[in-house]
């Protein structure tokens, strides 16, 4: 796969963040930048994570739609979302508490 491929696959994401839970993690050693970036990519391919299959559903009708989009993974053990807004301006990675 090229880098091409790979970077327009990301680009409907808008302008991605951490929040200051998941930088602290990665900070005190919790995962590492490369497997936060792979939940990343695997929200930006439409692998919304851990969710119901209505959550699945109801993700995939508002990508069509241009609604909110969460994922939810397990980031070395620990659950964290990932929030693309409706406006596709921004993608969050976020610990559900942080919300």
């Amino acid at each position: 796969m090229s880098d091409k491929t790979i970077e327009d696959k990301l680009k409907w994401l808008g302008a991605l963040y951490t929040s200051k839970g998941i930088n602290e993690l990665v900070k005190n050693g919790h995962g590492n930048g490369l497997a936060l970036a792979s939940l990343f990519y695997r929200h930006a391919i439409g692998d919304w994570g851990d969710l119901e299959n209505e959550d699945y559903q109801l993700n995939n009708e508002m990508l069509i739609k241009g609604g909110r989009i969460l994922s939810a993974y397990q980031f070395e053990g620990v659950e964290i979302w990932i929030i693309t807004e409706a406006d596709r301006a921004r993608t969050t990675a976020l610990l559900p508490s942080e919300y």
